[in-house]
């Protein structure tokens, strides 16, 4: 049962690359949120931690991979927006 649930759990988390390859795919981060992404990997760090602190390896790899996954996502959809330096262009979205 843990080897299942740490598969199905690196697929879940792996799947935030299928919104990667689409915003990279149309060039246009405008239909992606953020917000969301920032908060996806944001508790992926923290259970990362978690998974650390108690030597789980299923919480290790699962973790790593939705942190990862979803900060690449992140920068993908930022770098679209702007520059990844520069959160002021984070907001804007051309129409």
């Amino acid at each position: 049962m843990g080897t299942a649930a740490t598969l199905y759990g690196v697929g879940a988390a792996a799947s935030a690359l299928l919104q990667a390859r689409q915003i990279r795919r149309s060039k246009r981060s405008c239909d992606v949120s953020a917000r969301f992404f920032a908060t996806y990997a944001g508790g992926y760090a923290i259970w990362l931690l978690y998974g650390m602190s108690i030597g789980s390896v299923p919480l290790i790899l699962v973790d790593l991979v939705g942190l990862l996954t979803g900060g690449f996502t992140l920068a993908i959809t930022l770098a679209l927006r702007g520059s990844l330096l520069r959160p002021k262009t984070w907001s804007s979205c051309p129409n």
